[in-house]
């Protein structure tokens, strides 16, 4: 069984960046268990990422009211992507799309997203109540991975 552990974000809108700052705490704390990976990319790209994998836990975040909450979520929670082109499809057509070109993608997800607030400064770092999540969230990764038996 192989296990991925994708970290999301854009490290150019401060707190969206969280899930690229979560990526080296959680691989130090799955060590071989699991193989990290860190992207800004999203769609359709993220099938490359997923390909080979049994099992995948995605880092992101999410708009919300309570910064630095992490709320968990599966690809069904995730309301699909009305837009005119598959340049912008989300993630669970991503997944749709790869399973049904016949490739391997994970048959197990898990969505761990901190809350951030909707407004994003362009070029500025997490703000404390997101980044404090960090701590949270790799204890979740890692109770997560357990749960499916890879820790």
């Amino acid at each position: 069984m192989k296990l991925l552990i994708l970290c999301l974000g854009n490290d150019l809108l401060g707190d969206d960046g969280i899930g690229l700052e979560a990526a080296e705490p959680i691989e130090r704390a799955m060590g071989t268990k699991a193989e990290v990976r860190s992207t800004s990319m999203s769609g359709l790209y993220l099938v490359e990422l997923l390909e080979g994998f049994d099992d995948a836990i995605v880092v992101d975040s999410i708009p919300g009211d309570h910064p630095g909450r992490i709320r968990e979520l599966t690809p069904n929670d995730l309301k699909p992507v009305q837009v005119p082109s598959a340049h912008f499809v989300g993630l669970p057509e991503a997944i749709h799309a790869a399973r049904g070109a016949g490739l391997r993608v994970p048959r197990r997800f898990r969505i761990l997203a901190v809350e951030i607030p909707i407004a994003q400064t362009i070029g500025a770092s997490p703000r404390p109540e997101v980044r404090g999540a960090l701590p949270e969230l790799v204890r979740r990764v890692t109770e997560a991975a357990k749960e499916w038996g890879y820790v």
